[in-house]
């Protein structure tokens, strides 16, 4: 008996099954949302949107103005994030509340690397952005990394001449 054709079947069907029933946390809070929606019921809040609607409590302002959260998060630790000119904190994940009318430029300045600078326009549709740091900008990653092994030297091997 040959069952390699339906064994195969069989397992394809199981794993579409299962990939189906555990779907992300973001795709269980839409499919919340939808069911919610079709339901009639409006005043829920998911994830993403109690992230878009955070309120400015505890969080530093760069301005009185200041209305709407901003997520900074980088790659490293330690890193002094700077708002306008003004010296937010320091850490690898950092709240702070903006002015959702106005331009920013955000400076995010890891110990050992380049600084990085990012300016940004209103609408902040998604308040959280991420400054990445490559090995290549940080200074201790690249005297951290490994030198090449040096060529080896070819010895010159005479040849005695047989008399």
């Amino acid at each position: 008996m040959k069952y390699s054709g339906c064994t195969t079947t069989v397992a394809v069907m199981m794993i579409a099954m299962f990939s189906v029933g555990c779907g992300t946390k973001f795709a269980r809070e839409f499919e919340k949302q939808v069911d919610n929606t079709k339901a009639g019921i409006f005043d829920t809040k998911t994830n993403i949107e109690e992230g878009l609607s955070q309120t400015c409590v505890n969080e530093p302002k760069v301005s009185e103005q200041a209305d709407e959260v901003l997520r900074l998060v980088s790659s490293e630790e330690q890193t002094l994030f700077i708002v306008d000119g003004k010296e937010m904190g320091r850490a690898k994940q950092l709240k702070v509340c903006i002015d959702s009318k106005g331009e920013h430029s955000v400076t995010a300045e890891a110990p050992g690397c380049e600084a990085k600078i990012e300016k940004l326009k209103p609408p902040y549709d998604f308040p959280v952005y991420q400054f990445q740091f490559m090995m290549a900008e940080c200074k201790t990653a690249v005297s951290q990394a490994p030198q090449p092994m040096p060529k080896p030297v070819k010895k010159r091997v005479s040849r005695k001449s047989k008399r």
